[in-house]
């Protein structure tokens, strides 16, 4: 390759780099922004991680979840962004499961072990966020909206004291161990 493609190559590679999603160029400040973001989810995902490794009996889980829940990026509300984590965490470990073949009884399981109060409400969003990615089958997308109804905006957490999302947290990632399992 010669020098002068070289050269137009690592400019395009530069310039993609400074793009967002639909190819408009993002500011230094956007992008740092976008990357605290990432951080902080990272570091909730990270918490409740080890919350989750730990069981929901010790105080240790409890600590480790509420500071999950009490990280934030400036400019947002504070615990939006660990709010979101718990959400995106438990999507994520259910969706897993959903997609391992050794886990065929998986959508039995997340019935039985959907918790009580607010954490129930998570769970069946988490629930409906699976089913709407269609990479479930259709029986099991059709059990989901049966159980948890249809799909809609969900915003983790709204309007739940502290307190209430870290009880909640903790049944949440009790029932994934169940899932898991």
């Amino acid at each position: 390759m010669a020098e002068d493609d070289l050269i137009a190559w690592e400019r395009l590679r530069r310039d993609a780099e400074r793009r967002g999603a639909f190819g408009a160029l993002r500011t230094d400040a956007e992008r740092r922004d976008a990357d605290r973001e990432r951080a902080v989810r990272l570091a909730a995902d990270t918490l409740l991680d080890k919350a989750l490794r730990r069981g929901d009996s010790e105080a240790g889980a409890r600590k480790l979840v509420d500071r999950a829940l009490t990280l934030s990026v400036p400019g947002s509300e504070p615990g939006e962004e660990g709010a979101l984590a718990v959400h995106l965490f438990v999507w994520d470990a259910l969706r897993e499961v959903a997609l391992d073949p050794a886990h065929p009884d998986w959508l039995d399981r997340a019935e039985a072990a959907t918790p009580d109060g607010v954490g129930r409400s998570e769970w069946l969003a988490a629930l409906r966020a699976v089913a709407g990615e269609g990479e479930i089958d259709q029986d099991e997308r059709r059990r989901i909206r049966v159980l948890a109804g249809p799909a809609g905006d969900h915003d983790p957490f709204a309007g739940v004291p502290h307190d209430e999302r870290v009880a909640a947290t903790l049944q949440l990632l009790a029932a994934v161990r169940a899932v898991t399992a």
